[in-house]
């Protein structure tokens, strides 16, 4: 099918671009793809704390503390405090981790601009229509398969 087959594509092409930069990093920026992984979960999940992690992620709080711990450790990450509850702390990617997703957003808002010129407004809503019912499916269907 030539969906699954784009899909697939673009996936691959996502993460290609993710082991690239995690490859062609700055001086004394050492991280691995599991790092990585996690900084992205961090960056993209709203409030994000560890336990949010451990469930997104399907494993330990312990495991996921150390691994947070060893991020916070390398300057990747930082806690911050909730206001409201104090005993809740917010993960947040540190300033260090910027010039990554700055390469990556730069790729993504070029990829929108094309869009953007090339189809109409109502082929766009159809596309993220699709997108976001894939998105769906995909979710529901790994959540039931455990």
């Amino acid at each position: 099918m030539e969906l699954k087959r784009v899909l697939k594509n673009y996936h691959y092409q996502i993460t290609l671009n993710e082991l690239y930069v995690m490859n062609h990093k700055e001086e004394g920026w050492e991280i691995s793809y599991n790092s990585l992984l996690y900084l992205d979960l961090i960056k993209l999940i709203p409030l994000c704390t560890g336990s949010l992690l451990a469930d997104k992620l399907g494993i330990s709080k312990a495991a996921v503390t150390l691994k947070v711990n060893e991020l916070i450790k390398q300057g990747l990450v930082v806690k911050i405090q909730s206001e409201q509850d104090k005993r809740v702390f917010y993960l947040k990617i540190s300033e260090d981790c910027e010039p990554y997703y700055k390469q990556y957003e730069k790729a993504l808002t070029r990829s929108v601009e094309n869009i953007e010129k090339k189809y109409s407004l109502e082929e766009r809503k159809i596309f993220s229509d699709i997108l976001q019912d894939i998105q769906d499916e995909y979710i529901r269907v790994m959540e039931n398969e455990e």
